[in-house]
């Protein structure tokens, strides 16, 4: 369900033509997940409240998709990294535990 929802906001940030990779990788005892797309990006204001319960920036949108994604990753002690710029795009980490 958070990958879909990643990749769901990654599609509905790309305005005309663009591009979204998905990768991983292993980090110390994690493993990354990363979703990164060349969408209209966020800025800090936005950045901060992402997690909020209702926020959204979209006219349609509810403000439950990233803040019950959030939830989902960490009661499996793990979290989600958000780095964006306006215009430039999004990277969103999944970080998790494993072993």
């Amino acid at each position: 369900q958070v990958l879909i929802n990643i990749l769901k906001n990654s599609v509905e940030s790309i305005e005309e033509k663009g591009k979204i990779e998905i990768s991983s990788n292993i980090y110390k005892k994690y493993i990354d997940v990363v979703v990164e797309d060349d969408g209209i990006g966020m800025n800090e204001e936005t950045l901060m409240k992402i997690e909020e319960m209702f926020y959204t920036t979209k006219q349609n949108g509810t403000g439950l998709g990233v803040a019950l994604s959030s939830e989902i990753i960490k009661s499996h002690n793990g979290k989600l990294i958000y780095i964006s710029e306006p215009n430039k795009g999004t990277k969103v980490t999944i970080r998790l535990p494993y072993q």
